[in-house]
């Protein structure tokens, strides 16, 4: 941290007159620091202490950005005067993205999910997935019925079942004919299970103080598959069951406190990564310290790039800004951009951090990329459920 000091021509408790080189007052011993300023000077001061957002970050972000692996190499030789501390990059670019993260995931909840699922269909589909679909079983025999061909279903307007017509159909008529038979499902609205959805009727019933947990869970177990439920017994499904309870009661509040969380799993991996290319690069003799410079550089890059791109895809590549464009192809090919660009960007790292040949450092950087994604996998998971557990 910068030592920063906003110094006075006088001791405000004694009236001793005093220099700006006096850090304390001779008389008196208060400190020489003169706190009658405007807000601007301390927001400014504030970042520029606890962010490094100042001459050494503008100094810092074009080698940063266009030559990979150069402030960790500058890190390594010394060379730091002129360049951010690499833990104050991360922390600000980290900040940057789980922002945006939160402010993409702000309208998103499971009463969004539910009414996401009750939308209309849309496309074709097969014969027998109308029968065993579960994307179809919510459906009425009555319209199942209505959406087989006029021309099919004339010999058999009598049955109202969809499943005995199904099977007169399969008796009748040639096999390959109806499995390369197209349903159109274009508009057809997917009813709810109820009246009431689902996610109203849990959002209620664990508002509502008179139902126990044991039967507010009774009463949503039906739509999931109780296999994870059964690890619990005793103390401890009583507490899965109210935490569950306190999910679906206040599900914004679980999804802020899992993103809350993020940044924290996500600062636990880098010396984990940190640690996976000491194990790679073992016959290299590097120091460890140069594993988590490195690590913290590429880690604030992607963090950098999946930022801005992510607000391209969600808050530029929209029906409001371009209605006539295929937003979801254009969103795919800038996520596939962003996959490469990064990817690309951290090899380079690797190359220039490493010094090896390009052969060996591809080798060694997929590897890198496959023990790291799984364990990404792994930490996600693990805190989501420490999220839910201590919810």
């Amino acid at each position: 941290m910068k030592d920063k000091k906003r110094r006075s021509g006088k001791c405000h408790n004694c009236e001793q007159q005093l220099t700006e080189e006096q850090n304390f007052c001779p008389s008196c011993g208060q400190s020489n620091t003169d706190n009658n300023v405007t807000f601007w000077v301390l927001i400014k001061e504030f970042v520029d202490n606890y962010l490094g957002i100042d001459s050494k970050m503008a100094h810092s972000f074009l080698p940063f950005l266009l030559r990979p692996g150069k402030l960790t190499n500058r890190f390594q030789a010394g060379q730091i005067k002129h360049f951010i501390h690499p833990i104050r990059l991360y922390f600000v670019l980290s900040l940057l993205y789980f922002f945006v993260i939160s402010y993409l995931l702000s309208g998103i909840n499971f009463s969004s999910i539910d009414e996401e699922n009750n939308k209309k269909f849309g496309g074709t589909t097969d014969l027998a997935s109308l029968v065993e679909g579960d994307r179809f079983r919510q459906l009425s025999d009555s319209v199942k019925i209505n959406l087989i061909p006029d021309s099919l279903r004339t010999n058999y307007n009598s049955i109202s079942s969809f499943k005995v017509l199904y099977d007169s159909l399969q008796s009748n008529l040639d096999k390959d004919f109806l499995d390369e038979l197209e349903i159109d499902v274009e508009g057809v609205k997917a009813p709810s299970k109820s009246d009431e959805r689902f996610m109203e009727k849990a959002h209620r019933l664990a508002r509502d103080k008179k139902v126990t947990d044991a039967a507010f869970m009774d009463s949503i177990s039906s739509n999931f598959n109780g296999d994870g439920i059964m690890l619990f017994s005793g103390i401890n499904k009583d507490h899965f069951n109210q935490q569950v309870r306190k999910v679906f009661e206040n599900d914004e509040g679980f999804k802020g406190f899992v993103l809350g969380n993020l940044p924290f799993m996500m600062f636990i991996l880098i010396p984990l990564f940190a640690g996976v290319l000491k194990l790679i690069y073992v016959r290299r003799k590097h120091l460890f310290i140069k594993h988590l410079v490195h690590a913290l550089h590429v880690h604030a890059f992607a963090y950098f790039i999946y930022a801005l791109g992510l607000l391209i895809m969600f808050k530029l590549f929209t029906p409001q800004v371009f209605p006539n464009m295929n937003h979801e192809t254009w969103r795919g090919v800038l996520a596939a951009i962003m996959f490469v660009g990064v990817s690309t960007y951290v090899y380079i790292s690797f190359l220039r951090t490493y010094e090896q040949g390009w052969f060996k450092t591809l080798f060694k950087f997929n590897i890198v990329g496959f023990i790291y994604v799984i364990f990404l996998q792994i930490f996600f998971y693990i805190e989501v459920f420490i999220s839910f557990w201590y919810y």
